[in-house]
C-alpha cells in the first residue's frame, strides 16, 4: 500500500543524503590508499590517515541507512511511517561500558608500543568502538520510553544532524572568525599602525621557520596577552555556542509542529545532538600517536555536552511550536548556551594552561589546569544526571494525559 507520493522534502533530502553519501565513500577510499602508501614509505601519520579512512567509512554507513528510510517515504511506503524503536535491555549498559574501556586500554597499549603497522590495523576501529559507544548508550538513557516519531523523520533527523547541520555551523563560525580578525586588522591600523607592521613582519618570520619551539617563543608574547585571551575566550565560549546550540537542531527547527510532543523534542534534540557529536569526535580522533588514548577519551565528555544541550533546545523548540511557549524555548536555548560556553571555557583554560611551561608561564599548569579539569569532570557528571532527570520527567509527561483520558471516558 502506498499512502503519499512525491513527498518532496524526503525527496530532498535524499538527494542531499545520497550525495553525502558518495563524496564519503570516495573520501575514504583515497584516504585508506593515501595512508597505506605512507605506512609502506614511513612517512607521515598513516595510523592516524586510516582513522580518518574509517571515520568517513562510518559515517557513510549511517546516511546509506538514512537514504534507505528517506527513499522509502519519497516512494510512498507505509513502512515510512511506522515508528521507530531501540530496545534498550540493561545488559547493553554494561556491553557498551566494557566495550569502551577495553578497547581504550588495549589502543593505549599499542600506542606506547608505538608500531606503526600494528597502529594502522587497529586503532581505526578501536577509535570507532571508543567514540560510538558512549554516545549510544547516553543516546538510550535520555530517550528511554520516549516516543522518536516515525521510521523516515528520525533519519531525516539523524541524516541532516550529519551533513546540513555541520558544514552550515563551520561555514558561520569561519565568517565569524574572518570577520573578528578584519575588524582587528582595521582597529589596528587606525589605533596603532606600528603593532599591525610587527604581526605582518612576525607572520612572514613564521612562515620561514620550520621549528616548532621558535615560532611558539615567537608567539609567546601575543598569546600570553590580556585582551588576546579575552577575544579568544569570548569567541570561544560565547559565539561557539550561540551557533552551534542554533544550527545543531537544524532539522527540528523545520519539522517544527510535526514533532509530536515536547518530550519528542528533547529525544530527536538528543538525535541531532548525537549525530554532530559522532562527526566531531571522529574527525577529531583522527591521531595515531601517543596521544589517541587521551583524544578519544576527552571526546566522552563532549559528546555529552552536545547531546545534552541539543536535547534542551530541541524540548525548547518543540514546546514553542506546540504549545506556544516561547519563553521555554528561549529559556532552554540560553540555557544550552551557557552549558556549552562554561564547558568550553574550561576545556580552552586547560588547554591553554597545560602549555604554559612552553609558553614561559610554568605557574599556570599547577594554578589552573586541575581547577579546569575537575570543572568539566563535573560538568559532565551533571549533565548525565540532568539526561536521567529529563527522561525521567518526559516520560512521566507523557503517560499522564493517557490516564487522564481514560479516567475520564472509561471504557
Amino acid at each position: 500500500m502506498q499512502i503519499q507520493k512525491n513527498h518532496w522534502p524526503s525527496l530532498i533530502l535524499l538527494v542531499i543524503f545520497a550525495s553525502s553519501f558518495f563524496l564519503l565513500v570516495i573520501l575514504s577510499a583515497v584516504t585508506a590508499l593515501i595512508s597505506a602508501m605512507d605506512l609502506f614509505a614511513k612517512q607521515g601519520d598513516p595510523a592516524g590517515e586510516m582513522i580518518s579512512a574509517f571515520a568517513f567509512g562510518f559515517i557513510a554507513f549511517l546516511l546509506g541507512l538514512c537514504c534507505w528510510f528517506v527513499l522509502q517515504k519519497t516512494l510512498g511506503k507505509e513502512n515510512a511511517d511506522f515508528p521507530v524503536s531501540f530496545p534498550f535491555p540493561l545488559w547493553q549498559t554494561a556491553a557498551l561500558i566494557g566495550v569502551f574501556v577495553i578497547c581504550i586500554s588495549i589502543g593505549v597499549l599499542i600506542t606506547v608500543a608505538e608500531t606503526p603497522w600494528l597502529g594502522w590495523l587497529t586503532l581505526p576501529i578501536f577509535t570507532i568502538l571508543v567514540v560510538v559507544p558512549p554516545i549510544w548508550l547516553i543516546f538510550n538513557l535520555g530517550t528511554k520510553d520516549i516516543s522518536l516519531g516515525s521510521r523516515w523523520q528520525f533519519f531525516a533527523v539523524l541524516g541532516v544532524g550529519m551533513t546540513i547541520g555541520p558544514v552550515l555551523m563551520i561555514i558561520t563560525e569561519i565568517v565569524l572568525l574572518v570577520g573578528m580578525i578584519l575588524f582587528g586588522a582595521v582597529y589596528l591600523s587606525l589605533s596603532n599602525p606600528d603593532l599591525l607592521k610587527e604581526l605582518s613582519n612576525l607572520g612572514e618570520v613564521i612562515r620561514q621557520t620550520t621549528d616548532d619551539q621558535t615560532v611558539i617563543n615567537l608567539l609567546t608574547p601575543y598569546i600570553t596577552d590580556p585582551a588576546i585571551l579575552i577575544t579568544s575566550v569570548v569567541y570561544i565560549a560565547l559565539f561557539v555556542p550561540l551557533i552551534e546550540e542554533l544550527l545543531k537542531p537544524l532539522a527540528l527547527w523545520v519539522l517544527g509542529k510535526r514533532i509530536a510532543s515536547p518530550a519528542q523534542g528533547f529525544a530527536l534534540g538528543m538525535l541531532s545532538g548525537a549525530a554532530f557529536a559522532l562527526i566531531e569526535s571522529l574527525n577529531a580522533s583522527s591521531d595515531g600517536s601517543i596521544s589517541w588514548g587521551v583524544i578519544v577519551g576527552a571526546r566522552t565528555g563532549t559528546s555529552i555536552l552536545h547531546m545534552t544541550s541539543s536535547s534542551l533546545v530541541g524540548w525548547g523548540i518543540a514546546s514553542a511550536f506546540k504549545e506556544k511557549r516561547w519563553g521555554r524555548l528561549a529559556g532552554a536555548y540560553l540555557s544550552a548556551v551557557l552549558i556549552h560556553g562554561v564547558w568550553n571555557a574550561c576545556a580552552a583554560g586547560a588547554g591553554i594552561s597545560a602549555i604554559g611551561e612552553s609558553l614561559g608561564k610554568p605557574e599556570w599548569v599547577f594554578n589552573y589546569t586541575p581547577a579546569m579539569i575537575c570543572g568539566l569532570l563535573v560538568m559532565g557528571i551533571g549533565m548525565v544526571a540532568v539526561v536521567l532527570a529529563s527522561n525521567r520527567k518526559l516520560r512521566h509527561s507523557q503517560i499522564q494525559p493517557i490516564i487522564e483520558e481514560k479516567v475520564e471516558s472509561p471504557a
